[in-house]
């Protein structure tokens, strides 16, 4: 009977010590988790920020500004306005 508690004692310690390594293999995971949840939040921070630049940077007023002080454009009289009006196709037409 010795033999078999001994035996059974040797297994016990291997299952505690695996019980052990896989709860701080686990708590590891969920530190990297936290780290990784932080970067994608400032990310994220990041990513609104640019599309806010984008929609400043892209405003009709500011390209206007621009094509004018940069590249000396102006905009042209209305009258040398000429508004091209394209025919729609039909529709149910066949595909």
């Amino acid at each position: 009977m010795s033999r078999v508690n001994m035996m059974l004692f040797g297994i016990l310690i291997f299952l505690a010590i695996g019980v052990v390594h896989a709860q701080h293999r686990a708590r590891h995971l969920f530190v990297d988790l936290q780290k990784e949840k932080d970067v994608a939040e400032q990310l994220t921070g990041e990513w609104n920020q640019l599309q806010t630049e984008q929609g400043t940077l892209a405003s009709s007023h500011r390209v206007e500004e621009g094509a004018v002080r940069v590249l000396q454009m102006q905009v042209p009289e209305a009258a040398r306005i000429h508004l091209l009006v394209t025919a729609k196709p039909a529709e149910g037409g066949s595909r």
